[in-house]
């Protein structure tokens, strides 16, 4: 009688997916294509994720994957609002052109 071994790479790991609350804003904010939009939607998502950051400090809830996710959420967003910023800088500068030439015409 013949037995069949099955070979298991313990090296493969196994990753789950992971969803937390606050990434639907978060996501929202980074794939938004509309600047006049941006802004608004990078506060909603900071706020969330600084809700949920107080959470996890106050509880200490979550996994040290969330609380790496949280941080690097910040950073994109952060990054995310200054772009967004100085895209309105520009805009508003155009703007100033625009109406300083028509003003000259």
């Amino acid at each position: 009688m013949a037995t069949s071994q099955k070979q298991v790479d313990c090296s493969r790991e196994i990753r789950v997916k992971t969803s937390y609350s606050w990434q639907t804003s978060y996501r929202a904010a980074l794939l938004e294509t509309d600047w006049t939009k941006m802004a608004e939607l990078v506060q909603v998502a900071e706020s969330e994720i600084q809700k949920r950051r107080q959470e996890l400090s106050q509880d200490h809830n979550g996994t040290q994957e969330e609380r790496e996710a949280v941080v690097n959420a910040l950073n994109g967003l952060r990054v995310l609002g200054m772009d967004a910023a100085a895209w309105r800088e520009r805009q508003k500068s155009t703007e100033q052109i625009r109406n300083d030439d028509e003003r000259t015409c």
